[in-house]
């Protein structure tokens, strides 16, 4: 049987000579107006690296930015030359869905409020997400508990991610708090999951902060490579004119890259990122038109600068929606096609809402199904039809009626997908059973799906962590 995925072709943004324009106006930023560098240190190194040095700004030279750009395709390419490690197309795309780890709310299934995560509350969300792997959910803690000083959010939301879910031994080496990498990569060690990259953001516009290169620093002999990125709000922290936003995250992102390279001595990767802005609510707008046509853009220009094709869209799915609703649904669906149509198959921020700012079960469970519809789709359709077969089928069906026929009974499933909450019933099915609420039926599986947890880290793991997180809480707070 012939199946015919339905793909579309990625769109583009910009032409080769939009990405040429794009790259002198940085260049231009970066070598005219420079790189605020909020270390002294950094800029000494840049000053004997034979960078120009005025006050706080460092202007790398017109060379320099080429080199810089030499390195990263040259690196690119014999990346690309290595074993590929791709799969190839399956008999039938997978896409999964992984959940955020930003969250400091929880939508609270009883109560219908939003509220902040505790560590009991944690718990509870990263047990619910470790019963998801076999929906093709990935990802561990989705939050950070409240109650914690600042300084141990990411070692608790890992300690409790670790503890609880399958896919809890990756850490987090986030800049939320510099503080704890240390500790973080101890931890990561006793899991087995050694951490040997570091991501540095650029504080837009054009700054590089202290407490970046001092994060850096506490962890430099243990790391192999930086990668370095940015988030401008285009209007807010960058100009409200696409192309000269993306200007401005290459010049941040090249900027940033080549005092880093100077400052640690290691190998440096970057790329950028402007995001939609909302100056009514002053908020990044994810979730927006906007923010598909500006992600696919930065793309364009990441991949423009790295020598690569920028492949399909990415798999964000955002809404600043605080409930799980329509506006959720909407703003969900309609990225998550674009991007499954164009190729994508991760999709990240599965229950995060309000950006990533609450996480909701209930959205989870949403997710997924908005998920598995769009499988269906690009899974496609058979498409070869064989005349003789065709004719007893229709003889047979014409006879006794197509419903009974034993080809349909024996390829419904493979046709047609059969939705866990989405609503097929006719009107009068649905009042019979009740009129139960797509919402409520989500609740119910969310509830269904925790009681089926059953992992728990190795008590000796779990005790050594413990001992780092302990020395951590003396050393810290």
């Amino acid at each position: 049987m012939a199946v015919r995925p339905l793909l579309l072709a990625p769109p583009r943004i910009l032409t080769d000579a939009e990405l040429e324009r794009i790259h002198e106006a940085a260049v231009r930023i970066l070598t005219e107006l420079g790189l605020r560098v909020y270390h002294e240190e950094a800029r000494q190194l840049c000053l004997r690296a034979g960078m120009r040095v005025e006050g706080e700004r460092v202007f790398p030279e017109k060379r320099r930015i080429e080199e810089l750009l030499a390195r990263t395709r040259r690196g690119w390419e014999e990346e690309a030359a290595g074993p590929s490690t791709s799969l190839g197309p399956g008999p039938e795309p997978r896409l999964t869905l992984s959940v955020p780890m930003y969250c400091e709310f929880v939508h609270d299934l009883e109560t219908d409020e939003v509220v902040p995560f505790t560590r009991e509350r944690l718990i509870e969300a990263t047990k619910f997400v470790d019963t998801m792997a076999g929906r093709c959910v990935t990802g561990a803690a989705p939050g950070i508990p409240q109650e914690v000083p600042p300084a141990l959010h990411r070692l608790e939301q890992y300690r409790i991610g670790a503890r609880y879910s399958r896919h809890g031994r990756r850490p987090v080496m986030e800049e939320l708090s510099p503080r704890a990498f240390p500790y973080l990569m101890d931890m990561a060690e006793v899991l087995g999951h050694p951490v040997r990259g570091h991501v540095i953001y650029v504080i837009s516009p054009l700054a590089l902060s202290r407490e970046s290169l001092e994060g850096l620093t506490a962890i430099l002999p243990r790391l192999e490579s930086v990668s370095v990125s940015n988030m401008l709000s285009v209007g807010g922290t960058a100009p409200v004119r696409l192309p000269q936003a993306l200007a401005l995250a290459a010049a941040e992102a090249m900027g940033a890259s080549i005092v880093v390279a100077a400052f640690s001595g290691l190998p440096v990767d970057w790329g950028v990122r402007v995001c939609p802005f909302d100056p009514r609510t002053m908020a990044m707008s994810l979730g927006s038109p906007e923010e598909l046509l500006f992600q696919r853009a930065s793309d364009e220009v990441t991949a423009w600068y790295h020598g690569w094709d920028p492949g399909p869209p990415s798999g964000m799915i955002h809404s600043q929606a605080k409930l799980p609703d329509a506006q959720a649904a909407a703003e969900r669906m309609c990225q998550m096609t674009m991007a499954a149509l164009c190729g994508a198959r991760d999709f990240y921020g599965g229950g995060a809402l309000s950006l990533d700012e609450v996480f909701s079960a209930e959205q989870l469970m949403i997710d997924c199904e908005i998920r598995d519809h769009l499988q269906r789709l690009v899974r496609g359709t058979e498409t070869e039809c064989d005349p003789e077969a065709c004719l007893a089928e229709v003889a047979a069906g014409l006879e006794g009626g197509f419903l009974g026929l034993e080809s349909t009974a024996s390829r419904y499933r493979q046709i047609y997908w059969l939705p866990r909450l989405f609503e097929r019933r006719r009107f009068t099915g649905w009042q019979e059973a009740g009129r139960p609420r797509l919402g409520d039926r989500a609740k119910e599986m969310v509830r269904e799906q925790l009681e089926q947890h059953d992992y728990e880290l190795a008590p000796e793991l779990w005790r050594e962590l413990d001992r780092i997180y302990a020395r951590a809480e003396r050393e810290l707070v």
